[in-house]
């Protein structure tokens, strides 16, 4: 089935589905309305359908409102987004190629937001979501430190021999010192 727009959905429903999502939890009700009225916002995506794809030149924001999808880059797994979460912010604020793929592992209802009807929205409206963007941009370099960190830490716990520091002159201590 791939990806799907759902059309018939009721203005009340699409902003109670707004409103389950932090990102536009700090909107106004108006504001949430005229999202609302969007065309084409919602969307079913099928469990198994890979809707981002690494590189490509698609500049929408995704907003899972239900499901959960896994996020690589080159088969590697990089992590899980979930109900409530964004994906593609990155190609959204900067318009270049997509830096990872993301998969849905079950059947998902996402909002897909593109540029032109986001300039659509009132400044103000827009301002929120800018900031809510950066918020969990700022959650998730949080999360990847610790595990960036994490992982360290344990490469270091397993290698056979101890990491030497250099001194000041760029050469490992000798044992004679």
């Amino acid at each position: 089935m791939g990806i799907k727009v759902i059309s018939k959905l009721t203005e009340l429903r699409a902003v109670e589905l707004l409103s389950r999502a932090p990102l536009f939890k700090a909107l106004s009700s108006e504001d949430k309305r005229m999202f609302a009225m969007m065309p084409g916002l919602f969307r079913m995506v099928s469990s198994g359908t890979r809707f981002i794809e690494d590189g490509e030149a698609d500049y929408c924001i995704y907003v899972l409102m239900s499901g959960k999808a896994k996020v690589t880059k080159e088969e590697l797994l990089l992590g899980y987004v979930e109900a409530g979460d964004f994906v593609g912010e990155v190609a959204f604020v900067t318009r270049e190629a997509r830096t990872a793929s993301v998969t849905a592992l079950t059947d998902l209802v996402v909002m897909r937001i593109d540029a032109e009807n986001f300039r659509k929205l009132p400044i103000r409206a827009r301002e929120i979501v800018k900031d809510q963007i950066i918020n969990g941009l700022e959650v998730r370099i949080a999360r990847m430190n610790k595990e960036i960190m994490q992982f360290r830490k344990e490469a270091q716990a397993n290698q056979d021999t101890p990491l030497v520091e250099s001194d000041d002159s760029g050469s490992a201590p000798s044992d004679a010192d």
